[in-house]
């Protein structure tokens, strides 16, 4: 039971340390798999290596092209489809005049202010104390009472321009994110993809161009093990 055990936890282990190189083995194997398709078709090994090397460059030249694909929706530019269909919508139509119009806003001026009355309680020259006094508390509260208005409002407009600034922040901070994002994603999230396509180009290129010499390693190597 132990040496059981200990054998699947090991092929366990195995897997996880393949599944960690999987960009190193799957083009291999895909190139190795194409290679025993071709191996069964009723022709000559050279052909044979021709087909190969052809199926691989058209596999790699589709994924150096899925990898542009994937930089040009990551900038939002348009694709090279969508520019002949924008280039034939913009032939001369025969028969119809070509006018360009030209749309202006129209200028708007807007004014926006507070204004506030204030009132205050007067006494005439020989009004008494009693009314002396009593207009000078009336004054004190409604000062008091603007005072505590204008407290307010200042603390409501603090507020406001400090939320503005955090929001500003914030949307700074995400766009920074972002074009980080982006970046990565440019630099080097589809740098695998793009290494695929170039090995499985090269492959194909020499499988392609040297047919013959490939066919007769191909043969010297199978006679080793017969």
């Amino acid at each position: 039971m132990d040496f059981l055990r200990k054998t699947v936890r090991w092929i366990r282990a195995l897997g996880r340390w393949l599944m960690q190189a999987q960009r190193v083995w799957i083009p291999v194997i895909v190139a190795l798999g194409i290679m025993l398709v071709a191996s069964l078709f009723p022709t000559s090994t050279e052909t044979r290596v021709r087909y190969c090397g052809l199926i691989l460059q058209l596999l790699g030249i589709a994924t150096v092209v899925f990898g542009i694909s994937n930089k040009r929706r990551l900038f939002g530019r348009p694709s090279l489809l969508e520019h002949v269909r924008t280039w034939l919508n913009r032939r001369p139509r025969w028969g119809v005049s070509q006018h360009t119009i030209i749309v202006t806003e129209p200028a708007s001026l807007t004014l926006s202010g507070s204004a506030k009355l204030s009132m205050w309680r007067g006494v005439g020259p020989g009004a008494s104390l009693e009314d002396r006094m009593a207009a000078a508390e009336a004054n004190l509260t409604t000062l008091r009472t603007e005072l505590g208005e204008v407290d307010e409002q200042t603390r409501g407009e603090v507020k406001q321009r400090v939320e503005a600034v955090n929001a500003e922040r914030q949307a700074r901070e995400a766009a920074v994110r972002d074009l980080r994002t982006h970046l990565e994603g440019l630099g080097a999230e589809g740098l695998h993809v793009e290494m695929t396509g170039i090995f499985w180009l090269v492959v194909g290129v020499v499988l392609a161009t040297i047919p013959g010499e490939v066919a007769c390693v191909v043969s010297w190597a199978l006679s080793l093990f017969r």
